[in-house]
């Protein structure tokens, strides 16, 4: 075990227990106070809730049977020092197995697989699989603003070619700056989080016109807990589009226009979630907590909207959310969902696949195509996660977890094939198309039980082949 209050200093210490004292009186029961396991102990972390830099993420871990010390030695490895300081002021004490609350069986099979991760996370960190390059980042910065810059040259063209081809350029270059942000939000791209804080605001802000702070809030989320109902809020995109039935509050959401039909409005649905983002939820998120670098990039990005006019923009802003979103979602989307506790290894294999591993690939999904690797290890560079892929599913082996890959028509297709399975779509379908056929026969047939009988037969066979397909 790390003890992570080494090397802190005393004054540090109780200036960090005075920010979070309770304000609870001593003699309440434990109960009613909030606890993660970290590293062994439980944590007291009621009053710091509120106060987390990355929002209520840590509430997650305050669940029975959770535990936190790979999720927060990951998400923040570059930040190692400011965690220790902030844990090193929180009441902690001794976790005992029946506290956990998980059975033998799993508790043991968690500690192996705790043990096995930690042992490649410490091989590639000795290898310095973990350090960013300078070369990497300056090549990918000129990529994105070579694509701008050229872009905007064929733009202000007279020539109609050349200003299309100049859009088209525009909207390449804004996808690979939604790329570049990512890394950038995951501290990655030059390993310095203040640095990396900064140029994630500028890109994200003028390059995508989206609030990196709230990024960084909602993507930790999923990255804690992906493809788990009312914590990856990835799955929240209800009413446009339901990846899976189980996020279908009730019949009437599901009978909706959007989500009947959402196989078939696929490229419009992009399109709006990403519409919402950009002129709802972010601008609403960073003038409510008062996010003034967030605020002027993105204001940024909307004068260079407005210069280009409401057709360039509308073509711009579609094809950025057509290309990251659609990109980002076949990663996860026709996996399965869960609401049961599972390590965070698990999650990575069980809920998470990689996409065809090839150069090409590499290039047009920004490396994301290993998103099992970038799951486990989400401060590697994302140009290094091609070289671990084979210790990666060495650990699925050992462990007797799935390595889900499949190549890039394959993942589309399994992308709309679940989408159109939990539109609800097909089967009002089938119901109206059986008593389309009932109402052409003759008025003596409508009482036979025979041709009601073959009717449910038709239906139910409609509905077989239509599922044996999707697999």
């Amino acid at each position: 075990m790390i003890n992570i209050t080494k090397g802190v200093s005393v004054s540090v210490k109780k200036e960090f227990q005075f920010e979070f004292k309770t304000r609870f009186n001593t003699s309440q029961k434990m109960d009613y106070r909030k606890e993660i396991l970290f590293d062994g102990d439980f944590y007291d972390v009621t009053d710091f809730i509120s106060k987390h830099p990355g929002g209520t993420v840590i509430e997650y871990y305050t669940e029975k049977g959770e535990d936190s010390t790979l999720v927060i030695q990951q998400l923040h490895k570059r930040s190692k020092e400011t965690v220790k300081v902030m844990m090193s002021a929180l009441k902690r004490r001794p976790a005992s197995d029946s506290e956990i609350g998980l059975n033998t069986a799993v508790l043991q099979r968690n500690r192996n697989l705790t043990e096995d991760f930690t042992k490649l996370h410490l091989e590639l960190e000795r290898e310095g699989y973990f350090e960013p390059s300078s070369v990497q980042a300056i090549l990918r910065c000129m990529e994105t603003l070579f694509l701008f810059g050229i872009g905007y040259f064929a733009f202000k063209s007279e020539n109609a070619t050349f200003t299309f081809i100049g859009i088209l350029l525009i909207s390449v270059g804004s996808t690979r700056c939604g790329y570049l942000m990512h890394e950038l939000g995951h501290y990655s791209y030059t390993g310095n989080c203040k640095i990396d804080k900064i140029l994630h605001s500028i890109f994200n802000g003028v390059g995508v016109g989206l609030s990196a702070t709230r990024w960084r809030r909602t993507h930790n989320r999923h990255h804690a807990m992906p493809q788990r109902l009312n914590h990856d809020v990835d799955l929240d995109t209800m009413p446009i589009l339901a990846f899976n039935a189980k996020v279908v509050k009730n019949s009437k959401d599901g009978k909706g226009f959007m989500v009947q039909n959402q196989a078939f409005l696929f490229l419009i649905d992009l399109f709006l979630v990403g519409f919402v983002w950009k002129f709802f939820l972010d601008p609403k998120f960073v003038l409510k907590r008062k996010v003034y670098l967030d605020m002027g990039c993105m204001f940024g990005h909307y004068c260079i909207l407005y210069h280009m006019g409401f057709w360039h923009w509308l073509f711009t802003t579609w094809f950025t959310s057509l290309f990251l979103l659609g990109h980002f979602y076949l990663s996860h989307t026709f996996l399965p969902v869960t609401t049961e506790h599972k390590h965070f290894v698990e999650y990575s294999f069980l809920h998470t696949a990689d996409v065809e591993h090839a150069p090409w690939c590499d290039w047009i999904m920004g490396y994301l195509n290993y998103q099992i690797e970038h799951h486990l290890f989400p401060t590697i560079p994302n140009f290094r996660l091609p070289y671990i892929k084979h210790r990666v599913k060495a650990l699925a082996e050992k462990h007797n977890l799935p390595y889900i890959q499949h190549s890039y028509l394959e993942a589309w297709r399994k992308m709309f094939t679940n989408l159109y399975q939990y539109s609800f779509a097909a089967f009002y379908l089938q119901d109206s198309l059986i008593l389309i056929i009932r109402n052409l026969l003759p008025s003596k047939y409508d009482d036979s039980n025979l041709m009601l009988e073959m009717f449910c037969f038709l239906k139910r066979a409609v509905v077989i082949l239509h599922l044996m397909s999707s697999h």
